[in-house]
């Protein structure tokens, strides 16, 4: 993993956290930390207050392709997560009905998810 925050420090693109005790890097909702307690990658997206350590299948993807081909596979992958959360929410509210406004916001906020996942796609195709 040594390697892949080396490839975050070097990314133009990466922005860049320190603090007294560590170094981070955040870049399509995913930050790589390196402190005390080693170097680890976590996912800031779906997670509420706090950040999840990425699977150890995204670690692998991180050492074989490096630093931005592993933040768009985990973008990719939660952009598809709030797209079946948005689906859900719209088909609701379809079976409902109670909220117009509801229903409007959602389906311009899918269009923006969708937007941001073909954005995403075409960064990884290059």
């Amino acid at each position: 993993m040594e390697q892949v925050f080396k490839q975050a420090s070097l990314d133009g693109i990466s922005t860049r956290l320190t603090t007294p005790i560590s170094e981070s890097y955040i870049y399509k909702g995913v930050k790589i930390i390196k402190d005390e307690d080693g170097i680890r990658v976590l996912n800031t997206k779906f997670n509420g207050d706090y950040y999840q350590e990425v699977t150890d299948e995204e670690y692998v993807i991180f050492e074989k392709n490096g630093w931005r081909t592993g933040c768009y596979i985990v973008a990719t992958s939660n952009n598809r997560k709030a797209l079946n959360i948005i689906s859900e929410k719209i088909q609701e509210e379809i079976k409902t009905m109670k909220n117009l406004k509801r229903y409007n916001m959602l389906v311009r906020y899918r269009d923006v998810v969708i937007h941001r996942f073909v954005t995403t796609l075409e960064l990884l195709r290059q």
